[in-house]
């Protein structure tokens, strides 16, 4: 008798993915938009070409030599002078650091061995040389 009012509700464990993946598709669609706009330093040198070079992800650490002789520090002109105090605090703050030197393919030989001098007398033992993939 009390079997005709009973309900057979059933409980539904099912998890509605559309959404979810409505929201997973828009980041994706704003993170292939936004990485377009990420641009890379331009470098005012011409770097030597190399069919073995290596991806650097990003160069926060640059060192800038010129076919005239001056230098850069990430884009910011400086001397001898300042570069080896520059080098000294890029070392005391993070000893592993990795220091790219971006040296123009006309540059004297002495003038990159200068830098690196600098920068194993600072305690920096992670050089890189920066060139153009061919």
């Amino acid at each position: 008798m009390f079997s005709k009012y009973k309900r057979n509700k059933i409980a539904s464990a099912d998890i509605n993915m559309t959404p979810m993946i409505d929201i997973v598709f828009q980041l994706l669609i704003f993170f292939m938009i936004t990485s377009t706009f990420i641009q890379t330093a331009s470098i005012s040198v011409n770097l030597p070409e190399s069919s073995t070079s290596d991806a650097v992800q990003e160069q926060l650490n640059t060192v800038t030599i010129h076919k005239d002789g001056a230098m850069e520090w990430n884009e910011e002109s400086i001397d001898a002078e300042q570069l080896a105090s520059r080098l000294q605090s890029l070392q005391q703050s993070d000893p592993n650091a990795v220091l790219v030197i971006q040296g123009d393919e006309g540059i004297a030989y002495g003038a990159l061995i200068s830098v690196m001098d600098k920068a194993r007398a600072a305690g920096l033992t992670r050089l890189s040389l920066a060139t153009v993939l061919r």
